[in-house]
């Protein structure tokens, strides 16, 4: 009786991370994003990046099986963030066409071309083909900070804080010299 009841080596079903997001090491935006929500990178270079999308049931909207348009834009727009591929990078704008409607159990393949390179504001145009047929197309505005988004804001919200206190305050001072 050698045999270890403890020990499974199969590795059947087993997806690891890297089977999921080969490019984990390489992208520097959006680490916690549910790729089963966003897509998966499939290729990345610089101001470049291809995803993939899947389709699932949990974004189906009716009995025929449509897929809800948020899904198919958040994919898109993650594949123009790995495109920029910077930490502090946000999208604040974007132009977009849907051609086609996206059934349950479809794939779309995102590709993401950043422009501007050089610039803190990039462009990045994204096209989404599902079998050879464009059923996305759009224009992303990403914008690339020095600091998280979260923290500018707060750093924002306290000067804000400070400047009305002070306008209070000598407000106050000049009501009082009257």
């Amino acid at each position: 009786m050698d045999e270890n009841i403890y020990d499974d080596n199969s590795s059947d079903g087993v997806v690891l991370p890297e089977d999921e997001n080969p490019f984990r090491n390489e992208l520097k935006t959006s680490p916690n994003i549910k790729i089963g929500l966003s897509g998966a990178v499939t290729q990345l270079e610089p101001n470049h990046a291809k995803t993939r999308f899947f389709a699932t049931n949990d974004m189906v909207v009716d009995s025929e099986g449509l897929i809800h348009s948020g899904f198919v834009f958040s994919a898109a727009s993650y594949a123009a963030m790995a495109a920029v591929n910077e930490t502090f990078s946000v999208v604040i704008g974007a132009k977009i066409h849907f051609f086609a409607p996206t059934r349950v159990n479809e794939a779309i393949e995102f590709d993401a071309r950043s422009h501007f390179n050089e610039s803190k504001k990039r462009e990045v145009r994204v096209t989404g083909k599902t079998k050879d047929i464009k059923v996305f197309e759009g224009t992303f505005q990403v914008v690339i900070l020095e600091d998280h988004i979260f923290k500018i804001y707060q750093a924002n919200l306290q000067k804000q804080a400070a400047q009305r206190r002070n306008e209070e305050k000598r407000k106050e001072e000049a009501k009082q010299n009257a």
